[in-house]
């Protein structure tokens, strides 16, 4: 009986040698031949491993409360007014890494979206954004799309399982010269090859749009040497000694946008639907051609569906309905993005209703456009900063506002001037009722070109150190200035400033010499 024990045993070890031996001959075989076992996938599975546990740490206070607590996000039942895309690049994970204005760490990246998750964000796709914007789709309140640029090995494989863990989706816009074709199967240091792309796709996480074919780069622009943006400058022609005509600019840029259109949808069997522009420039920097924002716009828009680009300091971050149809704003991602800040400005440009009250014992979603401000102890404090004259600030979530009244109570700091801001859709173009020891004056700025609208010069109260409440109204055409309850100056407004928010703006001739201090915000 012994000794069938021991055989039974040694038949049984030569069988589970004989298994082992077959399973990794085989595997061999399946790692040479599937591309998803390769090393780099499989380093991706065991990331995902470490992710949800990750998740499961910061979420839920360890893995073991994860598995016995029900996944379900803080998601509410309303309707998205506007939707905020967030524009990302590297996603780093060496330790050694220094913080930039470009890239993100691995762990911060993972916290925001950890925490975007337990908030109850959803992610969106092109499709669906799109017909949004067209007015075409309702979509849930805490809608977010997420987009990287430049096909970047570093915000692939980083990013993948954690999208996985979340069931997130995401944008990868790709410069199709270095990563589509065969020829750029042996770029493997930086940029996703055709064949990743393709492995990418295939996991339903991910779409892809165009960030040019060969144009993230610069050219030389003049004789001189000086070098501007390939899709916003006009370039310079060095062998016949001239620069490009107008036509031949049209003609270059179309040609690379369709030519990357091309290469994506023939390679890769998709459609495209979005093109994102190099360096956020869209033809606001171009330096030797002054009709390159409409230029562009006007081929981009028969090319793509939509565009995007990065937002502006002084515009409201979020895309509504009906207003960004061709290029859509996206708040761009790096090392100085806090996870706390990212939910401040998320939650910040929900849309506000009225009436609507502001005693600043908190940060309701106040942007600066220019200068500085802060919350100090239940007062706003916004003025210019040491290198500027100006400053502007702006209430986030009210871009849709459209008839209102606000009043505040302000006191000035420094300076002897500052204006209470309405229908601002953005640093170019709004209403204001401007407040001086001089007077009231009622103006209007429509796209950066102000126009004194009416003024009134026999007004007292304004005064340096003085808690002066003011008001304005809009309904309408008309507007009116305010003097406590007492209006002072009143005019008609351009058609254009129809809507908008509110905000303060300060000024004086001297840099650092203007500030102001509000202690209440009223909206009716």
């Amino acid at each position: 009986m012994h000794e069938l024990n021991l055989k039974t045993i040694k038949g049984s070890l030569i069988i589970i040698v004989t298994a082992v031996i077959f399973v990794m001959v085989g595997g061999i075989t399946i790692l040479r031949g599937n591309y998803y076992l390769r090393s780099k996938f499989v380093v991706l599975e065991w990331d995902f491993i470490k992710t949800e546990v990750a998740y499961a740490n910061q979420n839920y206070g360890g893995v073991v409360s994860w598995m016995f607590r029900k996944d379900v996000p803080n998601q509410e039942s309303g309707k998205a007014k506007s939707i905020p895309i967030l524009l990302y690049h590297g996603v780093i994970e060496d330790p050694n890494w220094k913080p930039d204005n470009v890239n993100i760490s691995l762990s911060d990246f993972r916290s925001q979206m950890f925490a975007l998750k337990k908030a109850g964000y959803q992610t969106v796709t092109l499709s669906q954004f799109l017909s949004f914007v067209r007015g075409n789709t309702e979509l849930p309140e805490k809608s977010i799309m997420i987009t990287f640029d430049d096909a970047r090995k570093d915000s692939f494989y980083p990013v993948d399982p954690v999208l996985r863990t979340l069931d997130y989706n995401a944008v990868m816009f790709v410069i199709t010269g270095r990563s589509i074709g065969s020829g750029n199967e042996k770029n493997t240091y930086f940029h996703l090859s055709e064949q990743e792309l393709s492995k990418m796709l295939d996991s339903g996480r991910w779409e892809v749009g165009s960030h040019t074919q060969n144009g993230h780069d610069t050219e030389k622009i003049d004789a001189s040497g000086t070098m501007g943006h390939f899709l916003s400058d006009r370039i310079w022609l060095e062998s016949e000694g001239r620069i490009e005509t107008v036509a031949e600019y049209r003609k270059r840029i179309s040609d690379d946008l369709l030519g990357s259109k091309i290469d994506l949808e023939k390679n890769l069997g998709i459609d495209v639907l979005g093109f994102a522009y190099p360096f956020g420039d869209y033809g606001q920097n171009t330096q030797n051609f002054s009709d390159s924002k409409k230029t562009l716009n006007e081929e981009t828009s028969v090319i793509f569906p939509i565009s995007f680009r990065q937002t502006g300091n002084y515009e409201f971050p979020q895309d509504y309905p009906g207003k960004n149809l061709y290029l859509a704003k996206r708040i761009n991602m790096d090392s100085s993005m806090t996870q706390e800040r990212l939910l401040a400005v998320l939650d910040g440009g929900r849309e506000k209703s009225i009436p609507y009250e502001d005693s600043f014992g908190s940060d309701n979603g106040w942007l600066v456009g220019w200068g500085s401000s802060e919350l100090k102890k239940g007062l706003f404090l916004t003025g210019a900063s040491d290198s500027e004259d100006s400053s502007l600030s702006f209430l986030n979530g009210t871009y849709s506002w459209t008839d209102y009244t606000v009043s505040a109570n302000v006191q000035i700091l420094k300076g002897n001037s500052f204006a209470l801001v309405a229908r601002y859709i953005d640093g170019n173009s709004y209403v204001s009722c401007d407040f001086s020891p001089q007077g009231v004056a009622l103006s209007g700025r429509v796209n950066g070109n102000e126009t004194e609208i009416s003024e009134s010069l026999s007004i007292s109260g304004v005064e340096v150190g003085k808690d002066i409440p003011v008001g304005i109204s809009v309904a309408g055409n008309q507007a009116s200035c305010y003097i406590g309850d007492k209006i002072v100056t009143s005019g008609i407004i351009s058609e254009k400033l129809s809507h908008g928010g509110i905000g303060f703006k300060t000024w004086d001739n001297n840099v650092n010499n203007s500030s102001v201090l509000v202690s209440t915000v009223k909206v009716n």
